[in-house]
């Protein structure tokens, strides 16, 4: 009988901040319902000192990984040292850089044994139970120093299908709270975020995300398989604080109206909040949503240029996301506008007319992406490597991504953040900015010191616990 253990790598998290590892939990439900013994470690909870205690008293014979982009090198580092501890432990790499990048994975790091690609849940039950490797989809593998690729796996029809989360495998209350203010007589800051689902996939097509290569299509639950889940870990777990981590949660409105008034019908005292896209909200939708307690909507504006919209392939006008704040706020509800600083084609005119745009809505919170993540198999990625700007083997550096700075040097990002962060329009004067701004200029010059240094071999580049490593 196969021993599972599943693993979420330390030092994964945003910073001090991180919530449990959901696609972990779907997968350890998945193979307790099929009575395969499954353990799960999260690394952000119990460190590294935490898996190595766990893979001596568990001694799995497969390992499971979380293998997003940003934590790559620590899911590799776990994996070298779960083959080091034993070298007949099945090691399996998924997530979004697994999916993406299975053949680098494979021709570089011998410790990986299997990359799971895409919905993983019936695929990794399909190894547990032993099923042979060329007849299970979904999966790449090596068949002696030859890397295969299966063919792709069909995504699940029905979501209903897919057991809840195996919530009992984490302690929930061992996750830090986030936030401040009291929403439906709930304190956001002594309450762990809880996160569902109730989605998978997005409408959009923008050029830096490749969710249509992780998911290929919007597809939802049902409003009361999503409801009993929150239900149950509201009355099991005590859990009154939830974020749906869904990319557009209400890509069908009705569906998202239909899940809200769910909640409210069974009386549950609970405050989510929620992502979603300007064009896909409406006032009864909102009204719905205030009264079953969500709390916030993080809307991703990115820009309020139309000129960087339209490169972008963001689908929505400027003035829809202009309505939508206000009507969100006029209902009570908190807003926050998701931008990005540095997007294909950005000029100091384009960052005042996103700041134009923040100063005549006023949403309640502004999340600053400060710079362009290039990330594998975006529309982006591909461009930035046709100007030669990154090629694969950036991905086998220990640099989590790396920021598109081939139109916008990181001083000049550095500018354009902080003037969308005070909401202060630039210049028309590139000289008075620089004036004003000169403290980047001298960091750029510290900066420039200190790699200098480093090629020199005169300064070793620190690595800080819990910070990203990012390359320009």
């Amino acid at each position: 009988m196969q021993r599972v253990l599943l693993i979420n790598p330390p030092e994964s998290g945003r910073g001090d901040y991180s919530t449990p590892p959901l696609g972990l939990l779907y997968l350890a439900a998945v193979l307790k319902k099929n009575s395969i013994p499954v353990d799960l470690i999260d690394g952000y909870i119990a460190g590294w000192d935490g898996i190595e205690k766990k893979m001596r008293e568990y001694r799995p014979t497969i390992v499971g990984i979380t293998c997003h982009t940003y934590s790559r090198v620590k899911a590799l580092k776990v994996a070298e040292a779960v083959k080091k501890a034993d070298a007949k432990t099945l090691v399996v790499l998924g997530g979004a850089h697994a999916t993406l990048m299975p053949r680098q994975l494979l021709e570089h790091y011998p410790f990986v044994d299997i990359v799971a690609r895409g919905e993983g849940e019936i695929t990794f039950l399909e190894m547990c139970q032993g099923k042979d490797l060329k007849d299970i989809q979904g999966i790449a593998y090596r068949e002696g120093k030859e890397v295969r690729l299966n063919p792709e796996r069909p995504l699940i029809a029905n979501l209903d299908d897919v057991p809840f989360p195996a919530w009992e495998l984490i302690d929930i209350g061992k996750y830090p709270p986030e936030g401040s203010g009291r929403y439906n007589g709930i304190d956001l800051a002594a309450e762990p975020c809880v996160p569902v689902v109730f989605s998978r996939g997005c409408i959009g097509r923008c050029v830096f995300c490749a969710d249509k290569l992780l998911w290929k299509r919007w597809r939802r639950r049902s409003a009361k398989n999503m409801v009993d889940e929150i239900e149950m870990l509201n009355k099991t777990y005590g859990a009154k604080r939830f974020n749906f981590n869904d990319d557009l949660f209400t890509a069908d409105r009705r569906a998202a109206k239909e899940v809200a008034e769910e909640i409210t019908r069974r009386g549950l005292r609970i405050t989510f909040e929620i992502v979603s896209r300007a064009d896909c909200i409406d006032p009864d939708l909102l009204a719905a949503l205030k009264k079953a307690g969500c709390f916030k909507i993080c809307f991703g504006i990115e820009s309020a240029s139309p000129e960087l919209l339209k490169k972008m392939h963001k689908e929505v006008d400027v003035g829809i996301s202009e309505k939508a704040i206000v009507m969100t706020k006029t209902m009570g509800i908190r807003t926050s506008a998701l931008l990005i600083v540095g997007n294909l084609g950005e000029t100091r005119r384009t960052i005042n007319e996103t700041i134009d745009f923040l100063n005549r809505t006023g949403p309640d919170e502004v999340g600053l992406a400060n710079g362009l993540r290039i990330l594998p198999g975006t529309e982006l990625y591909e461009h930035a490597k046709k100007i030669g700007f990154i090629d694969d083997d950036f991905w086998l550096t220990d640099y989590h991504w790396k920021i598109f700075t081939a139109e916008n040097s990181k001083t000049a990002l550095n500018i354009f953040h902080d003037a969308l962060d005070k909401r202060k329009p630039l210049s028309t004067l590139a000289l008075v900015d620089a004036l004003k701004y000169h403290r980047y200029y001298w960091k750029a010059f510290e900066d420039l010191v200190k790699d200098t240094l480093k090629g020199l071999g005169l300064l070793k580049r620190k690595k800080r616990k819990g910070k990203y490593e990012i390359a320009y």
